[in-house]
């Protein structure tokens, strides 16, 4: 992301603080296709990057990390339904990543904004208990085969805790265990205590970042598999769909790395 002493209140602020001039040509560029294929849209920061909301939904996000762009659909379902439109491009189920100098052509940009648009208006037409549990509220799901053993990721998730969930945190796997990550630059603190350990199998905490009212769950399961081992995170109770794709997005991309 942009480097930055603390977070845009604006995407004027986001932009100015990008210090790649390719990076902000295109940023800047993306952000006035977006104003006027969404004419009605409001400007945000949502999540530490620039979006478009529209009738209080996320149409779109758009960010700079480091050596790449990256485009957000407010959804995990838009990229995988244009599969074929994104042939060539590094994808995850929430967004497509790309190089400053060479932004998305303006006819697949349209594309991916179009049907963001289609699916939320579609959602809007179904009964809201149709979005969540209603036990367990929002909820997300990300698994991923690692090329490690199931005794090596169980290792790495309960003595690398620093590594998927922030810099700085400490972790004890036994049940009962408070834990904390300390806030850092585009990131809140987090706290929560650890619920229940099945060693080398299943390990469920409390999530709460600063400002939730509410703490979500989250529960890791580590599966042998004949190649290496899955690891499937699992999120309940999260205060919203917005935040929901968030999460995807992060454990998506903390999946990826890992592998």
């Amino acid at each position: 992301m942009a480097t930055t002493t603390r977070v845009p209140q604006t995407i004027d602020a986001y932009l100015a603080a990008v210090s790649d001039p390719a990076a902000k040509k295109t940023l800047s560029a993306l952000r006035t296709q977006l104003r006027k294929l969404l004419p009605k849209a409001t400007e945000t920061i949502s999540y530490q990057m620039p979006a478009f909301k529209v009738d209080g939904d996320i149409v779109v996000g758009f960010a700079f990390f480091k050596n790449n762009c990256g485009f957000y659909p407010g959804s995990g379902s838009v990229v995988p339904a244009l599969k074929s439109e994104l042939e060539g491009y590094t994808t995850s189920k929430s967004g497509v990543t790309f190089p400053p100098d060479e932004p998305l052509p303006a006819k697949l940009v349209k594309k991916l904004v179009q049907v963001r648009l289609a699916e939320i208006a579609a959602s809007a037409k179904k009964p809201a208990a149709a979005k969540k549990s209603p036990a367990k509220g929002f909820q997300v799901g990300v698994v991923r085969t690692l090329p490690m053993t199931a005794p090596a990721l169980w290792k790495w998730l309960t003595t690398g805790a620093d590594a998927w969930l922030g810099a700085g945190a400490t972790l004890k796997p036994k049940a009962g265990t408070p834990y904390s990550v300390p806030k850092r630059r585009g990131a809140p603190s987090v706290s929560g205590e650890v619920r229940s350990v099945i060693s080398g199998r299943r390990l469920r905490m409390t999530w709460q970042p600063e400002g939730w009212t509410k703490p979500a769950t989250l529960q890791f399961t580590v599966t042998p598999k004949t190649k290496g081992a899955s690891l499937l995170v699992q999120m309940e109770n999260l205060p919203d769909a917005e935040t929901r794709e968030a999460m995807r997005e992060r454990w998506s991309d903390i999946l990826a790395r890992v592998a």
